[in-house]
């Protein structure tokens, strides 16, 4: 609130930077101008005396003592306003305290919320997953063991059956080694006979036992055959059990390998869990000690604050803090404006604009640290209802959302076969529902041109809107609102020219919590706890020297 505007400030007014910002320093600066008034009043006394010894008259008395309460009164009025200085830069340096305290308290809330987030995350883990997982393991592991027992009985089996049939082939060997020694034996005993009638009776003989060889020939050869047939058969099943107890043997290991794993991971998770935990609450522990500290300055701040404010009152009798402004015409002011959302609001901005360009006779800027995707209509609109001229303006979204390549594509509304498009007669807005009369859509359009251009596109769910789509000027796309199910706001998406995302601002209880401020590859580039502190870096980047330059907020707290 400004109580007084002038272009030449008071001659006994002092500069604030050389005003004490300490209670004690103000008393020093008091006693010691009290001394000085002092030593002025003994030396007028002194001089008073000199002039007491020649005539006095009552009048020359009068006007002597008239003088040196003019004298006395100049000076208190000179202390005084030096007080008040002192007084409003004292406080002013408690406000920035509590400024940079309130943040950092913020993100300390913040820290902790997250961390307390962490910690029971933490505490939900548990092994149970894993420790079923390697009870199936293990369970796989033991039905591997018994299979493999299985298989070596098998083996065992085979190789005595193996055995017994390599031994009964042996014999059979054995037996027809003697038959063939046996036919050998007649021929012999034929050629070694010299009678040839007895030859002739061991021919006869000879021929009835060779059947018989033969026959019994046969059977030995047919029973060689059938133990070679029974022993591949049963080399042939041994290898298999071989094949299967090296299988088996090899899922036991891996098995095992695999029980070894789950129960480092276990073990490992464990460990990780105890070091995470105990992480966190030391760190919870350390953001609690460091936010009782930070609530014990901050509260000793607005203690310090609300004395310097009741200070104010009772010593100047006013009933709110004010200081005077003064107008310098060679430097530069600018009017900000976080809310023009009323008319009240845009006419409070343009009061203060049409005032200053009537006291400093130039232009002065608009800075606009707002959201109104029809902030150049209005302007222009105000400008002319003040008539003042149209002013510069300097805007904190178009200077984000501006792109040297900006995308040529623009929002139109389809055709849709499925859709039945309707207008509503006060408003204008075209409605689109589906075949079922379940609400879709509304298109909002901009009345303040004839050419019907597309605002907004609000999308709808259950009759409850979920989503908004916001368009510039030039159709495209300029943020987009998302909704919770009671309708409230939870996320405001903003986007450059170009079509990637520059701003992100995220809602709790409907108020903002978090501002995400993106670079041109959609990485996170910023996350402010704070639109003051988005306002900070922005005000920093487009203006690093403000030495030369004023500025006269204008916004509702």
């Amino acid at each position: 609130m400004l109580r007084k505007i002038d272009a030449d400030p008071e001659k006994s007014a002092q500069s604030t930077d050389n005003a004490s910002s300490h209670a004690s320093q103000e008393k020093s600066a008091v006693d010691k101008n009290s001394q000085n008034t002092d030593q002025k009043n003994e030396v007028v006394e002194e001089k008073h005396e000199e002039k007491e010894q020649l005539p006095v008259t009552t009048h020359d008395k009068r006007v002597n003592i008239e003088e040196q309460m003019d004298q006395l009164s100049h000076h208190y009025a000179q202390l005084r306003n030096d007080l008040k200085t002192n007084l409003f830069s004292e406080k002013d340096a408690h406000e920035t305290k509590k400024e940079t305290l309130d943040n950092y308290l913020g993100t300390l809330k913040r820290d902790q919320k997250e961390s307390n987030e962490k910690l029971a995350d933490v505490k939900a883990q548990n092994d149970d997953a894993e420790t079923e997982r390697l009870a199936g393991v293990h369970a796989d592991q033991k039905e591997q063991v018994a299979l493999l027992d299985n298989f070596k009985s098998q083996q065992q089996e085979l190789s005595d059956k193996i055995s017994d049939n390599q031994s009964k082939l042996s014999n059979a060997k054995d037996e027809l080694t003697k038959n063939e020694q046996a036919e050998a034996n007649m021929s012999s005993s034929i050629k070694e006979e010299k009678d040839l009638q007895k030859m002739m009776v061991l021919m006869e003989e000879q021929k009835k036992s060779i059947d018989k060889l033969y026959k019994e020939r046969e059977d030995i050869q047919a029973t060689i055959d059938d133990i070679k047939a029974t022993i591949d058969s049963l080399q042939t099943e041994l290898d298999e059990a071989n094949k299967n107890i090296n299988d088996t043997s090899s899922n036991i290991d891996m098995l095992k390998s695999k029980a070894n794993q789950i129960e480092d991971k276990i073990k490992n998770d464990r460990n990780y869990r105890i070091e995470t935990k105990a992480g966190l609450e030391r760190h919870l522990q350390s953001l609690a000690d460091e936010r009782e500290k930070i609530e014990s300055e901050l509260e000793e701040v607005n203690g310090n604050i609300d004395y310097l404010e009741k200070y104010i009152k009772d010593v100047f009798h006013s009933a709110y803090l004010v200081r005077d402004v003064y107008l310098d015409k060679d430097k530069d002011y600018y009017v900000t404006a976080d809310a023009f959302e009323t008319e009240s609001q845009q006419r409070d901005v343009f009061d203060m604009i049409q005032f200053l360009e009537a006291k400093l006779q130039k232009p002065v800027t608009l800075v606009s640290s707002f959201y109104n995707n029809h902030l150049n209509e209005l302007v222009d609109h105000n400008a002319k209802v003040a008539k003042v001229h149209i002013p510069n303006v300097v805007s904190l979204f178009d200077q984000l959302q501006a792109s040297p390549n900006p995308t040529d594509k623009t929002v139109t509304i389809p055709e849709n076969d499925g859709w039945v498009t309707r207008t509503d007669v006060k408003s204008h807005d075209t409605v689109i529902y589906d075949q079922s009369n379940t609400l879709l859509m509304t298109v909002e359009y901009d009345n303040t041109n004839d050419d019907k251009k597309i605002d907004r596109i609000n999308y709808y769910k259950n009759e409850q809107v979920v989503k908004a789509n916001i368009y510039n000027a030039a159709g495209q796309l300029s943020s987009v609102q998302n909704f919770n199910k009671e309708k409230v706001l939870t996320e405001q998406n903003f986007y450059r020219t170009d079509g990637s995302i520059v701003l992100t601002i995220i809602f709790e209880d409907n108020k903002p919590t978090s501002y995400q401020l993106f670079d041109k590859n959609g990485l996170l580039e910023h996350d402010f706890n704070s639109k003051a502190e988005l306002i900070t870096w922005w005000l920093e980047s487009i203006s690093p020297d403000t030495q030369y330059s004023k500025c006269y907020l204008c916004r509702k707290y």
